[in-house]
């Protein structure tokens, strides 16, 4: 019971995200459209190590999806980047995304199990340009770990096991072409 409500609380947050990104168009003023940018890279935003897929259906609005490896297995996330209009050579932008958001991996003479977790992240980035099409993307994020996930570390140490505490942020950097 508590998997499946936890299954549609994520999957209602994806819906909401989704609508906010296709209704933000109609919000804003007309802008000149980009079709969007395909990168690679690592960290949290890029399922690992992997590559990164944006479409925006106006200049400061992305919705991206990424597919990457994170040392346990492919892993992805879905999200959108609310971009600040500059036309300098570095623009902030706000971020948020479902997916990925941290890997446990127990390798013990008692033990070894590798587990991938999903959850929210959140967080700022900003692009560098290097050239008319092509850009440096740098995020700090702040992901927000599953309960299960913290149950998980909870159990471990319960049976003796000492836990490494992930970093509170994680940071993203990554090489990408805008088309």
């Amino acid at each position: 019971m508590k998997r499946s409500l936890f299954k549609f609380q994520h999957k209602r947050f994806i819906i909401r995200l989704l609508l906010i990104a296709f209704l933000t168009p109609t919000l804003l003023t007309a802008q000149t459209s980009i079709k969007g940018d395909i990168g690679v890279g690592g960290g949290i935003s890029y399922g690992g190590i992997g590559a990164q897929l944006t479409y925006r259906p106006i200049e400061t609005v992305g919705i991206f999806g990424s597919l990457g490896y994170n040392l346990d297995g492919v892993c992805y996330n879905l999200g959108v980047k609310l971009n600040f209009k500059s036309d300098k050579k570095i623009n902030p932008y706000l971020t948020g995304m479902y997916g990925y958001n941290t890997v446990l991996i127990i390798d013990a003479e008692s033990m070894e199990t590798r587990t991938t977790y999903y959850g929210i992240s959140t967080g700022l980035g900003t692009t560098f340009r290097l050239k008319e099409k092509s850009f440096l993307s740098f995020e700090v994020l702040l992901p927000i770990r599953p309960k299960v996930y913290k149950d998980a570390v909870d159990d471990l140490e319960l049976v003796g096991f000492e836990i490494k505490d992930p970093l509170p942020v994680a940071v993203c950097i990554g090489y990408h072409i805008k088309f």
